[in-house]
């Protein structure tokens, strides 16, 4: 990994800011914006109809998400963003009045609206409450019954960063006929997944976070297995076989799950995340997993060291993620804490009052040193 030349790609890393917000928003690398450039500079000069180098790039992108997730090109549909992955799954089920679907309590709502809009067709949603949000075969069964149908679970909860055993839930899951379907957005990026080894059903996530790409593009990964039980809730002349004959209106749908992109797509995400997934490949998914848990782990010791609290699970590497999530003592102080950092140009996130603090595999231990400097001298004046 040639970190000088990753950070190079990040211009705020010029500036006297600190940047430890990624389970919020990704700054733009510069090589995102050199393809928006060109995307730019084609559709206003002598291309201006560049639809063919899009579907061209889309192509390269499902080979490159295909890489990260160690699985086949097949298998990847872009999307919007997580919650549209999550609803064509919910739509595209074949459901009976009195199916169940599981769920955490506390889960990003995009996890939890695409299923809890399925109560006119009289599925109930089960909530576990579990601490962090963690989520074993142990909660399950304490709350799964034979009309569970379907376990949604973040691979990395937004707010404690708890990173769930995929493995172990899908085993479980199987043995009982159960869907499992798993929001990546918190994870990818940042952690290395093998979908056929972990044996998913379903994920879905949006790129705007980790994955270092924009906001309104996403994409979903899910089995042969699951492709064929589903009906497509959206449909267009782009789910079809052979979609430039226009006029066909019988013809099949694609074999692979590209048939789930029924309409044009979205051009500037496509050609921004087209950057963002160089770099992703070229540094290395296990070796920016490596990198941020170090990192992670550093921030901790420090941040043991001045007295806040860490209500990260931080026991093993296996529930480690890239969110550190921190109290001061008095938890009333968290918000004016975070308040000055925003004053001092130090970008981290509020939630559920909490301290919750994201760095990339490309900050240093240096800036880390900076940050804990700032939120030292912080609390020393609370």
């Amino acid at each position: 990994m040639n970190l000088q030349k990753i950070r190079s790609e990040f211009p705020h890393l010029q500036t006297d800011q600190i940047y430890f917000d990624h389970a919020a928003v990704s700054p733009l690398c510069n090589r995102s914006r050199n393809y928006l450039e060109r995307y730019i500079n084609t559709v206003q000069s002598d291309k201006i109809n560049s639809f063919e180098d899009t579907l061209n790039l889309s192509e390269r992108i499902r080979k490159n998400i295909s890489t990260l997730l160690h699985t086949n090109q097949g298998r990847i549909a872009i999307v919007k963003n997580t919650t549209d992955g999550l609803i064509l799954l919910a739509r595209g089920l074949s459901w009976q009045p009195g199916d169940n679907i599981v769920l955490y309590r506390n889960e990003f709502p995009s996890n939890v609206y695409p299923w809890y809009d399925l109560k006119y067709l009289g599925v109930k949603v089960k909530f576990i409450d579990s601490k962090l949000g963690k989520v074993t075969p142990i909660e399950l069964e304490s709350i799964v019954t034979k009309k569970t149908k379907l376990v949604s679970v973040s691979w990395v909860q937004y707010s404690s960063g708890y990173r769930n055993d995929l493995k172990e839930l899908a085993d479980w899951c199987h043995d009982r006929n159960i869907i499992l379907a798993v929001d990546a957005m918190q994870g990818l990026g940042a952690l290395d997944l093998n979908v056929e080894e972990t044996s998913i059903d379903f994920l879905s996530t949006g790129t705007a976070k980790w994955l270092l790409g924009p906001h309104g593009i996403g994409f979903i990964y899910l089995t042969k297995q699951l492709q064929d039980k589903l009906n497509p809730p959206h449909l267009g002349w782009y789910s079809r076989q052979d979609m430039m004959n226009f006029h066909d209106y019988d013809q099949p749908l694609k074999t692979d799950a590209s048939r789930f992109e029924f309409a044009t797509p979205f051009s500037l995400g496509i050609w921004a995340f087209a950057g963002a997934t160089g770099i992703l490949l070229e540094s290395g998914s296990v070796e920016i997993e490596n990198r941020i848990i170090n990192l992670t782990d550093y921030l901790v010791n420090g941040l043991n060291d001045i007295g806040l609290q860490v209500i990260s699970d931080r026991s093993s590497s296996a529930v480690k993620s890239g969110i550190v999530y921190v109290s001061h003592p008095n938890k009333n102080n968290n918000e004016k804490i975070y308040n000055r950092l925003d004053e001092l140009r130090v970008s981290i996130s509020l939630r559920n009052n909490k301290l919750r603090i994201s760095p990339h595999f490309y900050n240093t231990h240096t800036e880390i040193d900076k940050f804990l400097n700032i939120i030292e001298s912080i609390t020393n004046k609370l």
